[in-house]
């Protein structure tokens, strides 16, 4: 492993999801080396946290793992981090001029939460798509002529 965050998204692959959400939330990291891990925990934490982190980092990957709680203060913890980011995702949203004028008109809607949108990529080997102009849009059909059936009504219904 070579960063933390490997080691984190590993517990997540494995689905050992109580790791992970200790991982996430009650460790603030000081240093990560591949096989030593020296933390800061968040002040709620149990400090028994430890021997078992030990124990389960090494049922993770499969090698013994050295973690040690230490004196000093550490990184914010990945959550934290998280939700800064989310937080800050949030602010630039609500800043734009188009979501303020939804938000004013509609009384008490809110922006509950901010995804990027991901765009896949066209498949190897294929030119891009062309970009649609409105001279090629095909004439729209319109039944209101003919009914829904598409032919005349031959039948004089006007008595």
């Amino acid at each position: 492993m070579a960063r933390f965050e490997d080691l984190v998204a590993l517990a997540g692959e494995r689905r050992d999801i109580q790791l992970k959400t200790v991982l996430e939330r009650d460790v603030r990291l000081v240093r990560f080396e591949d096989g030593h891990l020296e933390i800061a925990l968040e002040p709620n934490t149990s400090k028994a946290v430890i021997g078992d982190l030990s124990r389960r980092l090494g049922d993770l990957t499969g090698r013994r793992w050295m973690v040690v709680v230490s004196s000093e203060q550490g990184q914010p913890t990945l959550r934290s981090l998280t939700q800064a980011r989310e937080a800050e995702a949030k602010r630039g949203v609500l800043a734009d001029p188009l979501v303020q004028r939804v938000l004013e008109r509609f009384p008490g809607s809110e922006v509950v939460q901010v995804r990027r949108r991901e765009v896949e990529p066209p498949p190897a080997g294929l030119p891009p798509a062309p970009e649609p102009d409105d001279d090629d849009a095909p004439p729209v059909w319109d039944e209101s002529a003919y009914g829904a059936h598409g032919l005349p009504d031959d039948v004089d219904d006007d008595f």
